[in-house]
Order: C-alpha cells, then sequence, then structure tokens
C-alpha cells in the first residue's frame, strides 16, 4: 500500500472519530444537565484549607494505593506507592517533603519518584494517534495515573503524649491503604523530620528543587541552621566546614553571610579544661579584598528584611570590630577599599627557624630540601640578629659552599647550587624583614576575642609572597594550638580560620616540606574540638585538598559545580549528586551527618554586611 493511502485513510479515520468524540461529549453534557438537580450549585468559596466529612485537609495531594505495587517495608527500604489527584499534580516535585498520618503519628517521607500511566489501555505509540495529538492535543488528566513513590525519612511522634514535644525515629510501620498524603505546612515538624535545630548558625531557607518550602507560620520560610552549642557534643564549627562551588556560584556572597553569624556579641565558646566562655577570634585569608567589607553594614538592607532577619535570628549589620592586617612588601602598598583600621606588619626570617617550607619553594627535590635544614639549623646556631639578607650571605659565601660540599660532604655540590639559586630571590627580600612591626610581636593585637583580623593580599603581584603570608598566619595558629606552651593569645582564644583558596595551600602533599606542613595542618584539624580551633575552607577546586585534611571536615556546603573530580570528591547521595551542575546561585546542598540529614537549601538574597 502507498503512503498516499496510509495518509487518506489516517484523515478519513480521524474525521470519524472526531464526530464520534463530539456526539459522546453532548451526550455527557446532557447526563450533566439531567443531574443537576441532584447537587447543590457550588459557590467558590476563599481559597483557604478545607476539611473534608473525615476530617482530611482538602490540601491533600493524594493517597496511599495498592493497586499498583502492594505496600512494603523492610530494614533495607520501603515500597510506598501514592496517588495524586489532578488537582494537585502541578505541585508535587521529586524531593517535595510529605506526611502520611497513622493516627497517633505521622510518617515524615520525600517524593523519589514520579511516574504516569494510562488509566484505560490505549496505544498512543502509533503514526495516527501522534498527529492527531500535535494538531490538536485533547489530553486529560484524569486519563492517566499520576503516582509517587515516597521514601520514608522516619516517623515523628510525641513521646509522652500531645503536647509534649516532638521527637523521630526510624521507619517502623507500615501506612494504610487510602490513607492521605499530606503536604508537609508545620515548620517544627518539618526541623524535626530532617533533623534540623531550632536554633544555631543560620545558613539559608530549606528548599526543594529551587523553591523555597513555605509552611503555614510567619515567615512562612522553614531557616536551616547548623548546631551550635555543647548539648550534643562540641559546636560543629570546630570540626570544621567547607564551602565549595565554581567561579561566580557565590561562594563569597555566602560565606560572608556565614562567617557574620558567628560573631554575635552572645556567641561564646569554652576551652579546654576551663569552663570560661570567650567570642571566636575571626581570622580570614582574603585574596580578593572583599571580607574586610563585614565592618560595614549593607545600605539596602529594608525594613521587611529587617523584620524576617529578627523573626529567624539572623544576625546582620557590620562588625565594627574589624582590623584590617596589611604585609609591608618592598616596592607594593595596599590601596583597597578596606574602611576598617589598617594595621602593617612583616615577617621576621626568625620565623623560618621551625617552618622551612615558607622559603622552600615547591620543586626541590629531597635532597635539597634535607640541605636546606641542615643550613638553617647551622646559621641559626650563630650569634647575632638572623635576616634573610644574613642568611643569603651566609650560604653564598664561597669557604661556607666548600665546608658543606668539600669538608663534610653533609650536602651533594649540585643540591647546595640549587639551594642557592632558589632561596636568593627577589621575592623573598621583598617580604622579610621589613621596616614594620614582627607579627610575632603581634599576636595579642591579632588574636582578640570577638575580633575580626582580615589579611588582604590582592595588592601583592606576586604569587609566592601571597603564598608565604598566608603559610605564615597558619603556621603561627596551629604552632601556637598544638604547642604546650604556646602564646596565650592564641591558644586562649577560640579562633576561626577563614581559608579562602584552600586548595593551594592544602593540597596532596609534593614533597618532604609540603608533608610536614599537612601532616602538623591535619593535628591542628583533629584536636580543633580540644583547641578551639575551626577552619572555613572556601575553594573551587576540593579534590586537590588533602584527604587527610578533607576527612576532617564535618559540614560540606555544596554549590553549583561542573568538574566531574570535584563532585565524585563530595560523595553525596545518588540523588543530590545528580542536581549539582544545576544548582543556581545561592542554592546549595549541605552534607553534615552531625547535624541533619542531606538537604538543599536556598541563602539568603540579600547580603547582611556591605557586599559590592
Amino acid at each position: 500500500m502507498r503512503d498516499e493511502d496510509i495518509l487518506s485513510f489516517a484523515r478519513d479515520r480521524e474525521t470519524t472519530d472526531n464526530k464520534a468524540e463530539k456526539e459522546a461529549k453532548a451526550d455527557v453534557a446532557a447526563g450533566v444537565e439531567e443531574e443537576k438537580e441532584m447537587f447543590e450549585d457550588f459557590e467558590p468559596g476563599p481559597a483557604v484549607p478545607s476539611q473534608s466529612e473525615n476530617g482530611v485537609s482538602d490540601e491533600a495531594f493524594g493517597i496511599i494505593t495498592t493497586g499498583i505495587d502492594p505496600l512494603e517495608i523492610t530494614e533495607a527500604g520501603a515500597r510506598i506507592t501514592g496517588y495524586i489527584t489532578t488537582s494537585h499534580r502541578q505541585k508535587v516535585r521529586l524531593g517535595t517533603y510529605v506526611m502520611v498520618p497513622y493516627g497517633d503519628e505521622d510518617l515524615f517521607a520525600r517524593i523519589w519518584k514520579l511516574q504516569y500511566l494510562q488509566e484505560f489501555a490505549v496505544d498512543d505509540a502509533t503514526e495516527i494517534h501522534s498527529r492527531r495529538m500535535l494538531k490538536s492535543n485533547t489530553t486529560d488528566e484524569v486519563d492517566y495515573k499520576f503516582l509517587a513513590y515516597l521514601d520514608p525519612t522516619c516517623i515523628l511522634y510525641e513521646p509522652n503524649g500531645k503536647g509534649t514535644g516532638l521527637s523521630r525515629r526510624m521507619s517502623d510501620r507500615i501506612p494504610r491503604p487510602n490513607t492521605p498524603i499530606l503536604p508537609v505546612t508545620d515548620k517544627k515538624k518539618i526541623q524535626t523530620g530532617l533533623n534540623i535545630p531550632e536554633e544555631g548558625i543560620f545558613m539559608g531557607h530549606l528548599s526543594v528543587g529551587g523553591e523555597l518550602v513555605r509552611t503555614h507560620a510567619v515567615p512562612p520560610t522553614v531557616p536551616y541552621y547548623m548546631r551550635n552549642d555543647y548539648s550534643m557534643g562540641d559546636p560543629l564549627i570546630f570540626r570544621h566546614m567547607l564551602v565549595c562551588g565554581s567561579t561566580g556560584t557565590g561562594k563569597t556572597f555566602l560565606t560572608k553571610n556565614i562567617l557574620r553569624q558567628f560573631m554575635s556579641e552572645d556567641n561564646r565558646y569554652k576551652l579546654r579544661g576551663s569552663e570560661e566562655r570567650r567570642n571566636p577570634c575571626l581570622v580570614v585569608m582574603d585574596p580578593q579584598d572583599e571580607y574586610s567589607q563585614l565592618f560595614e553594614d549593607n545600605p539596602e538592607i529594608t525594613d521587611e528584611d529587617d523584620f524576617k532577619f529578627r523573626a529567624e535570628k539572623v544576625n546582620f549589620g557590620a562588625c565594627r570590630n574589624t582590623k584590617t592586617f596589611v604585609a609591608k612588601i618592598n616596592g607594593e602598598g595596599y590601596t583597597g577599599r578596606s574602611r576598617a583600621e589598617q594595621i602593617e606588619f612583616t615577617i621576621p626570617f626568625e620565623m623560618v627557624r621551625n617552618n622551612s617550607w615558607l622559603i622552600a619553594p615547591v620543586g626541590m627535590t629531597e635532597l635539597q630540601y634535607v640541605g636546606i635544614d641542615v643550613l638553617l639549623e647551622d646559621y641559626f646556631k650563630k650569634g647575632g640578629k638572623h635576616t634573610y639578607i644574613g642568611f643569603t650571605d651566609f650560604i653564598d659565601d664561597d669557604i661556607t659552599r666548600n665546608y658543606y660540599t668539600e669538608e663534610t660532604h653533609k650536602i651533594h655540590e649540585s643540591s647546595y647550587d640549587g639551594i642557592v639559586r632558589r632561596v636568593k630571590n627577589r621575592a623573598l627580600a621583598k617580604v622579610f624583614d621589613q621596616p614594620a612591626r614582627p607579627i610575632s610581636e603581634m599576636l595579642e593585637q591579632i588574636f582578640k576575642p570577638g575580633q575580626v583580623s582580615v589579611f588582604p593580599t590582592e595588592y601583592i603581584t606576586n604569587t609566592r609572597i601571597r603564598d608565604i603570608i598566608t603559610l605564615t598566619l597558619m603556621s603561627l595558629i596551629v604552632d601556637n594550638k598544638l604547642s604546650t606552651s604556646g602564646e596565650a593569645a592564641v591558644k586562649d582564644t577560640p579562633i576561626i580560620l577563614g581559608l579562602d583558596e584552600a586548595h593551594r595551600y592544602l593540597a596532596k602533599a609534593g614533597g618532604e616540606h609540603s608533608r610536614r606542613l599537612i601532616s602538623k595542618f591535619a593535628d591542628a584539624a583533629r584536636q580543633g574540638r580540644k583547641e578551639g580551633l575551626g577552619l572555613f575552607l572556601i575553594t573551587q577546586d576540593p579534590q586537590d585538598i588533602d584527604d587527610t585534611i578533607f576527612k576532617q571536615i564535618n559540614t560540606r556546603v555544596i554549590l553549583n559545580l561542573s568538574n566531574d573530580a570535584a563532585i565524585s570528591t563530595m560523595k553525596v547521595k545518588k540523588e543530590f549528586e545528580k542536581r549539582i551542575p544545576y544548582l543556581k546561585k545561592g542554592q546549595m546542598i549541605i552534607q553534615s551527618p552531625d547535624n541533619s540529614d542531606m538537604v538543599e537549601i536556598m541563602g539568603l538574597s540579600r547580603c547582611v554586611v556591605k557586599h559590592i
């Protein structure tokens, strides 16, 4: 048969079918007219939830059904299917949180799968049907079953009777068939169901698919807090935190909002061996000259923002006790936008005595690393003032070279010459022993409880100098926190270290000195709870952070990432992993097993301090 004959037949058949369909609709309309007298006329009322005769709200999405699959719950999982009514199908999304009442308890669940099934057996995979639908789509929702598959999260119950407080336990009961599936509109039930603390460090608002979860409360959003008390151990900031996302995803904006929450007058932490509580000192390494703006109010905050912030315990406004510490670099001056007090400092070469990696660049051989340690040890044994210029004169001397390479053979001559070439560097001459107060003498000024100490490095063109400044500060904190005889200004102050571009300084070790630094920093991370040191790492390359440190991070905030290696490093659940490349600006996934279930949240649309 020719194609023309087939299409001609299809057109004739379609005309006949349309005629039959019109006649059927006319019959239905006539039947409706006859039955009108049997029912009261419906008058639209105000848009408020109503109750049906059995007390179930008309807000119910649908019912639990056994018509497709049997209801099943086991220790390994569950199979719970719900039928969604036509009027609520547009409201349901993957990840939507729902409740199924038992009467005395509620099943709290999450929709993990959505499905359409035919109501009537129709072959819709045909040429004729496709052409008809393309010309005039007469599909009606009632012609299809819309199914939602539920993943039980927990059971909500009141352990001592009604009004005694809500608790949660694992899902150990199966819901009855035909039980309604309800939206969760109670803020307390959502927070309990997802194990979210009711107070703490504000992070954002709970969302599903980029849309805020709304309740009947005022304000209607559900705030997400990070635990910040001692009710279940130490505050989670001392278990460390990571914010990761690609460039342009809002890392700095979000980080400012989170860090500001730690700097309230009421926020105090205990230190080991003492019941005294102190405000934390926030120390921020600032490669883009943005965090000094914590000193300033955001002029765009409105009265409405003010009301919402206060209602949800969001700290906002300037941190007036903010200081900007500027490294004195020969030939370069800070001209940034900080309006906070600016204090200059220099790095004394004396600090290299126990931290040889400050002058040992990446790329040295193992023999060169050993050699530079030998040279530094002998140089610092000499009397007098120890400076960078003095050290370069020491190793550049022919007598010294002959002693180490010919007389004692402590260092091979090729290694010795390589050390001299790498250490005699113009960048190092610009940073050490400049005309300013040494940073080692400013610890009480830098690490002050309740103070924000910002170290900008954007004005420094040489990346090696930037690294030296950051590594110096890291070494000061770690050495004093781990040492039993550490300086009291550091040891007795809770410190939150905000480290932007963390992958540059905590990368997988590439040499002996790198391994030493990583090992020391990993020890500090492990003892953070005891010593009052919280790491707040910001990066776009989480896969580059050394594993020994990465494993110590309890709270991970994941913004949009497009790098497959970075995504796989985060090791999140499959259903969340697929969303990561599609997260919008300000949308994030929170992975914090000691705080809550894994959830999606939206950050604030307004910065709580100035942000340009």
